[in-house]
């Protein structure tokens, strides 16, 4: 497959899971019996978005035998379309409101460094699932892969649920350093275990 064909296979596939993660979000608030706890469903939503986004980076990885950099390639597609779907509601949150320049450029700092460390958190994550799938890590990687990031997706479901104010400082800063302890976590595993013969 072509580097393109790898990189629209990733945007693909993030918006297959995106609409997979909305059905079953929709299934489950109408069939429950009972409210979920925010903790319960935060978690819940992390590991089902881990299993939808990583599991269809996984078949593909299988399916096509990727490369390292073609797994690589897929995680940029991935990145840059969640990019795209979100740029909308940025540029509205900060041109409908008339508001100082300096809270405008608050809001454009926080997006852009959520951005990046989610981008991040795509290249690590499918990164370390194809040394899992096409690599010598084995279930360990795929383990890890999955666990880590239905930490890092799950964490901002409970920021949500909890509506958290993403542009306070303390709550951006220490959601980012949060979410690059799971990045460099990830990164750890990926040099460990590229490393082995």
């Amino acid at each position: 497959m072509t580097i393109w064909g790898w990189f629209f296979l990733g945007a693909g596939s993030w918006a297959l899971a995106v609409a997979l993660k909305v059905a079953a979000d929709v299934v489950v608030q109408r069939t429950a019996k009972v409210e979920f706890r925010d903790w319960l469903a935060a978690t819940l939503s992390g590991l089902w978005s881990a299993v939808c986004e990583l599991g269809l980076a996984a078949f593909a990885f299988w399916y096509w035998s990727a490369s390292f950099s073609d797994a690589l390639i897929l995680a940029l597609g991935a990145a840059l379309a969640e990019f795209v779907v979100l740029l909308p509601a940025a540029v509205s949150a900060n041109w409908t409101k008339k508001q100082p320049k300096t809270k405008e450029a608050a809001g454009w700092n926080a997006f852009f460094a959520e951005r990046g460390v989610a981008a991040a958190n795509h290249l690590a994550a499918r990164g370390l699932m194809w040394l899992g799938i096409g690599g010598s890590a084995g279930l360990a990687a795929v383990g890890s892969a999955l666990g880590l990031f239905a930490v890092s997706e799950g964490i901002q479901a409970y920021g949500q649920a909890k509506e958290w104010d993403w542009l306070n400082r303390k709550i951006l800063s220490s959601f980012l350093m949060f979410q690059l302890v799971v990045v460099g976590l990830q990164i750890g595993l990926l040099v460990m275990w590229s490393a082995r013969p």
